[in-house]
């Protein structure tokens, strides 16, 4: 693949962008290229707290409209220069830095709301508009998107559709994937790509699917629109403790059998379950909890509560009432905003988000757990996103390592444990967080060699220059240091 420039003109791109975009909307400050040389990821985190700081922008623009991206991008490809597009920058897997240098493109001054379609119950929308800007301008109307990440407050939809993210109350509204229902994308030539906002289509292979989970590789969308939901009339919280994890899943299982939909269903494992019934109860070695919301209109609320109270309590539960659920409901945001986790010199931690189907599921969560916990770091985890054939895992590490040096190396260690032990059971090696750098080396051992070939083949055909977030997925090529300079 021909390569994107390791060196341009700084100085004159930075003028040509400056006419198209004004002068407040390009930056080669400093204190913003340090700025954007990070996300969420906490090995980047780490990194910076020994003052590491590689991974910056050559510059930074924040577009307007579509026309000014398309600009970028016809401009970028011409001089085969690396364009990075960020939609909030709250992954945490370094999809969002610049390994080659190159141009930050934030998108965050494109955030309206284009059209509300109460007929047809979809609105469309720019991609820098954050996660919670939407839902309140929709619950103002009486609607919902049903997309409650963590990063709610932090995080974008350009970026929820660049990486498949999911909320917590995916069992019941599904994953972004399931929500969009139409794009608008600028093709690295700088063209413009639209699909069609229809329920369904047989016209073909589902172009937006490309684009959807790319991570910004094969073009930046510019327009979402989305399927929304009327709010729900009623809501009712319950909790159940179970006396291992075999019974906790099986009455999942039982809940999809039944046909019953909760919009939260949240199982924890021993570790965790001392963790979040701590303020309750002491829980008995090995119990675990699980956590529902009910939402819906007030009878299939009453009727899924009537159910499910059944199914947990034929599996060999205590009812505990709603007390555990409402109160993770309500305080959910505690650890991220502000993030009330201290940790001190020496510490590493990070979440390894896996599915699997329900055969492999409980296979998967004891390996991991086995296999992390043998290099010397503690685990907890919980299931949050649950679907008729299996869920996901949340793996949780967390340790002291010494040194800082010593913390990457083990950091690294987990997560080469960590995956290895995911895919040896069967699992995917990524269920909502992405793949930027993290991940990338994992992406030929997820798809195959013929799989991991063919989305290769489609960025070398998209994008031949490779400008666009070149090193992502393990697309493009390696990361080189860009050179500055330029009058």
């Amino acid at each position: 693949m021909s390569k994107a420039s390791t060196a341009f003109n700084v100085n004159r791109v930075k003028r040509q962008l400056e006419v198209w975009l004004g002068k407040d909307n390009v930056s080669a400050a400093e204190v913003d290229k340090i700025c954007y040389s990070r996300d969420a990821w906490p090995l980047r985190l780490i990194r910076l707290g020994r003052l590491v700081l590689e991974y910056q922008p050559d510059l930074i623009v924040w577009p307007q409209t579509v026309e000014q991206v398309q600009k970028i991008v016809r401009l970028a490809n011409q001089e085969r220069i690396p364009l990075i597009p960020v939609s909030g920058a709250g992954g945490v897997a370094g999809g969002t830095l610049a390994v080659t240098g190159g141009i930050a493109v934030d998108l965050k001054k494109m955030n309206r709301v284009l059209e509300f379609d109460e007929h047809s119950l979809t609105v469309t929308v720019e991609p820098g508009i954050l996660g919670q800007e939407l839902e309140e301008y929709l619950e103002i109307r009486g609607y919902t998107s049903g997309h409650f990440p963590s990063s709610i407050f932090s995080s974008a939809l350009g970026g929820f559709a660049a990486t498949r993210s999911a909320g917590v109350l995916s069992s019941k509204y599904g994953k972004i994937e399931d929500m969009i229902t139409g794009l608008e994308v600028v093709l690295p030539t700088g063209d413009l790509l639209r699909t069609k906002a229809v329920p369904r289509s047989s016209m073909g292979p589902d172009l937006k699917q490309l684009f959807i989970g790319s991570e910004g590789t094969y073009g930046i969308i510019t327009e979402l629109t989305l399927r929304v939901m009327p709010l729900p009339q009623a809501t009712k919280f319950a909790s159940f403790l179970f006396p291992d994890l075999t019974s906790g899943i099986s009455a999942v299982k039982q809940i999809f059998r039944h046909d019953l939909k909760p919009a939260l269903i949240r199982l924890y494992d021993e570790n965790e379950t001392r963790f979040v019934l701590g303020r309750f109860k002491s829980p008995p070695e090995g119990a675990c909890v699980l956590n529902l919301m009910y939402s819906a209109t007030k009878p299939l609320v009453q009727l899924e509560n009537r159910m499910i109270t059944k199914i947990c309590k034929n599996t060999g539960s205590e009812d505990l009432g709603p007390g555990p659920s409402k109160h993770w409901w309500e305080n959910r945001f505690d650890l991220y905003y502000p993030s009330s986790l201290n940790m001190g010199p020496g510490m590493l931690y990070d979440v390894l988000d896996v599915a699997a189907s329900f055969a492999n599921l409980e296979k998967m969560y004891w390996a991991m757990r086995e296999a992390i916990e043998a290099t010397g770091v503690s685990t907890m985890s919980h299931f949050s996103h649950f679907y008729p054939d299996g869920g996901n895992i949340y793996v949780i590490f967390i340790g002291h390592a010494g040194e800082p040096e010593a913390v990457e190396t083990k950091y690294n260690e987990v997560w080469q444990v960590g995956l290895e032990a995911a895919n040896q059971a069967g699992g995917t090696l990524s269920h909502q967080h992405g793949v930027g750098l993290l991940k990338a080396d994992w992406m030929p051992i997820e798809h195959g060699a013929s799989g991991f070939a063919l989305l290769q083949a489609i960025k070398s055909y998209l994008d031949p220059n490779n400008i666009l977030n070149p090193g992502k997925l393990g697309l493009g090529t390696a990361p080189v240091k860009q050179q500055k300079g330029g009058r």
